[in-house]
């Protein structure tokens, strides 16, 4: 199970406030492929969800079905270039 990211946890927390720690356990039960960053998938998630809690679900049950196809819609799918993208809409990730 992947546990998604400080800045993904803090968009959940911008994006849908007090019901933002409800929705974590649902990003963590997504299957992602081992050679995918999970944080890329889940970025896809609340980028496709832009706020609302039904698109969320949707974009969630999206995730489960074909998580390819969530990278392409929403941008995240070049392999060199989905963190750039996901810095400028999330912001750095802190250095570990």
């Amino acid at each position: 199970m992947p546990i998604p990211s400080a800045r993904i946890v803090e968009q959940l927390n911008a994006d849908f406030g007090a019901a933002a720690p409800m929705m974590v356990s649902p990003l963590e039960r997504v299957a992602v492929s081992p050679q995918v960053d999970a944080e890329r998938v889940h970025a896809a998630i609340l980028m496709a969800a832009r706020g609302n809690r039904s698109m969320f679900d949707d974009a969630l049950e999206h995730a489960r079905e074909d998580w390819r196809d969530l990278l392409v819609r929403t941008g995240l799918a070049d392999d060199h270039a989905w963190h750039d993208v996901v810095d400028a809409k999330f912001g750095e990730n802190p250095p570990t």
